[in-house]
């Protein structure tokens, strides 16, 4: 597994190589902090519950993440690219982080597998990975979770964020329960269906309250940051 051992403020990381053209691997590889605002608005409103974070990538969040949990709170990650997973768990290894649970999975609405196109013309996408249609060349047959099998129920949620290219709806839709116990944050990268949010999930609401380095914000109604 070809990598380049990089460090900022928050820790170290496995990044993996190929992959320069990426803003995460060339910022990282840079000394500096990818999606900074995201990250320390995630820090500052983590609370006592735990974080979901889906689309993990090489890990470029896990140590930020990871350090502004409390005590007993947990980060629940989710990558389904086999190689960016690998690094990811490296990332982990390198950082001594006890409070995450990885998985090598999409997020989707039923357990079970999903297409997921981790090359193109023979170059790998890396966090630009996304599910398909079919299989084909480029393409990886992987697991798909639902966040409401995989994340207990007596768990408490503050934050879900997902950077899942394209597949935010059927990420949700698998965490129906989750959302309605939790009244999580909800950030989603480049989602502008506003409307399905609110009429998929009347019972928690959700407004959008902000734009982060290109992530929505979404606050369940009566909720202030």
């Amino acid at each position: 597994m070809p990598e380049t051992i990089c460090e900022n403020e928050y820790g170290r990381y496995s990044v993996p190589g190929g992959l320069d053209a990426r803003p995460a691997v060339r910022l990282i590889k840079a000394g500096k902090v990818y999606e900074p605002n995201t990250i320390a608005f995630m820090r500052a409103q983590a609370g006592s519950g735990d974080i979901v974070h889906a689309g993990t990538f090489f890990g470029d969040f896990l140590p930020a993440l990871s350090d502004a949990l409390a005590p007993n709170a947990h980060l629940w990650a989710f990558e389904p690219n086999p190689d960016s997973f690998a690094h990811a768990e490296r990332t982990i290894a390198l950082n001594d982080l006890g409070n995450i649970t990885l998985t090598n999975a999409a997020l989707s609405d039923r357990p079970g597998h999903i297409f997921f196109r981790t090359h193109e013309n023979g170059e790998p996408l890396g966090g630009h990975s996304s599910v398909v249609e079919a299989p084909g060349e480029g393409v990886t047959r992987v697991d798909a979770v639902t966040l409401d099998t995989v994340v207990p129920g007596d768990r408490d949620v503050s934050i879900v964020q997902l950077d899942v290219e394209g597949h935010e709806c059927a990420a949700l839709l698998g965490a129906q329960q989750l959302l309605a116990r939790c009244r999580p944050i909800v950030i989603l990268e480049d989602f502008f269906q506003v409307d399905w949010l609110k009429d998929t999930f009347p019972e928690v609401g959700f407004d959008r309250v902000a734009s982060v380095h290109g992530n929505r914000v979404f606050l369940p109604t009566g909720r202030e940051v």
